[in-house]
């Protein structure tokens, strides 16, 4: 797990006074917290753990140190600061016969040591049933909900002086899979999506979405699969964006079609993979209609060894509006990329994780640029991160993080890069 990104200048000697001097207590006043937090290393055990593990509660306490917490370009003097996330929590994981009920709730009190605007609680909650109906019939029905603040990565110049924006997000789904006969699969998906932001200037990006799903999957003797699926989403925005004067609805119905494939090579290798086509229709400004081919989503995990793992990923797809809120731009994202998550277990209590990725993103979709109002938009964005990770006990973990940021953009003020640092402590019960 590497540090926030969404929304730090460096820690310094407390002796040094000023402003610098402040900034340095803060530091320490955190690491002090996150000492107290470890410090019941020494009677906590796994014999603590509430009802065998199926009921977790959990506190934590995060430092985290960005330089560009706005996600400003170098053109603009980015800014960074220090903040305290405070973690309280609770984690479900109760099985009931051939059902398992999962759940959580949690709560994230970010405050900032010079942005206090940015200071806020979120709240992230999930509740799923895994259920099963016999050997050939399952599936599983979840509901989460998420309040935090929208990345500023998007809010063209990153101005210090806005108004952060509160997004909230929703998402029901369920899934049925059942084995036709031995060798065929039938599974059936159903989701709704709902995301609304706080400032009025972005409402225009709230978004209600419907979708529904089928694949048919062939399964081979050695439980591999190869598959065609249908899927089709309607999605409505119920506030209409003004553009030169002109009210424009940008609600749209896309359709994809999609050959997938999930392959075990041997017990350390296993692909998974879908292809096809995607289409969008949009309700007004038919000129902004298209259909993609040849969109794809591949991931590869290989574990050469018992303590070594690689996850590759490569993608050319849209990205979901819940993966990015596209700021004052309307439309969609058009994501093609790559990227690499190995993992090393050093010791049964330590590990250490990297992540690589690049990726290139074009923005469609937006009626000004069929209205020439705008011009079109691409970026190039390249992520780097370690994590070390101390895990003394099941209860107890340490982590450490760094992460590395850049975006160049054909827009105007649009790059930026960003350090990010984070110490994290977490206690269980």
């Amino acid at each position: 797990m590497f540090a926030p990104t969404g929304i730090g200048d460096k820690c310094a000697s407390p002796a040094t006074g000023g402003r610098s001097g402040r900034r340095g207590g803060l530091c320490l006043r955190g690491l002090t917290m996150m000492a107290l937090a470890a410090g019941p290393m020494a009677w906590v055990n796994d014999s603590h753990a509430l009802a065998d593990g199926q009921v977790e509660p959990f506190v934590a306490q995060t430092l985290v140190d960005d330089d560009n917490v706005f996600r400003r370009s170098g053109q603009l003097d980015p800014t960074g600061d220090t903040y305290l996330t405070t973690t309280v929590g609770l984690n479900l994981d109760v099985p009931v016969g051939r059902q398992r009920i999962l759940g959580g709730l949690s709560f994230n009190d970010n405050r900032y040591r010079r942005f206090t605007v940015l200071d806020y609680t979120e709240r992230h909650g999930r509740a799923i049933w895994q259920w099963a109906a016999g050997s050939d019939f399952g599936g599983e029905l979840g509901y989460t909900t998420d309040r935090a603040l929208a990345s500023l990565a998007n809010v063209e110049g990153g101005s210090p002086l806005g108004t952060p924006n509160a997004l909230e997000t929703r998402k029901t789904y369920l899934n049925a899979a059942y084995l036709l006969t031995p060798r065929w699969r039938l599974r059936g998906e159903a989701s709704r999506l709902e995301q609304s932001n706080e400032l009025a200037e972005r409402m225009v990006n709230d978004i209600r979405s419907e979708g529904a799903g089928l694949t048919l999957s062939y399964v081979t003797p050695g439980k591999n699969q190869i598959g065609l699926g249908l899927h089709t989403q309607d999605a409505t925005l119920p506030n209409q964006q003004s553009v030169s004067g002109m009210l424009v609805d940008n609600s749209y119905r896309q359709n994809r079609v999609n050959l997938v494939a999930d392959w075990t090579f041997s017990a350390r290798s296993r692909l998974r993979a879908n292809t096809g086509r995607v289409e969008r229709s949009f309700a007004q400004l038919p000129e902004r209609d298209f259909t993609l081919t040849g969109i794809f989503n591949a991931t590869y995990e290989w574990q050469p060894t018992g303590r070594l793992t690689f996850v590759a990923t490569a993608q050319k797809d849209i990205a979901a509006p819940d993966e990015i809120n596209a700021g004052v731009n309307i439309g969609f994202v058009l994501v093609t990329g790559i990227a690499l998550r190995p993992a090393y277990r050093m010791t049964d209590k330590v590990s250490v994780s990297g992540l690589f990725d690049y990726s290139d993103w074009e923005y469609l979709g937006d009626p000004g640029l069929v209205l020439g109002t705008v011009p079109p938009r691409s970026d190039r964005v390249r992520t780097a991160g370690l994590a070390i990770a101390y895990q003394p006990i099941r209860t107890v973990r340490l982590l450490l993080g760094l992460r590395h940021e850049s975006r160049s953009s054909t827009a105007a003020f649009g790059d930026y890069q960003a350090d990010i640092a984070s110490l994290n402590a977490r206690l269980a019960f």
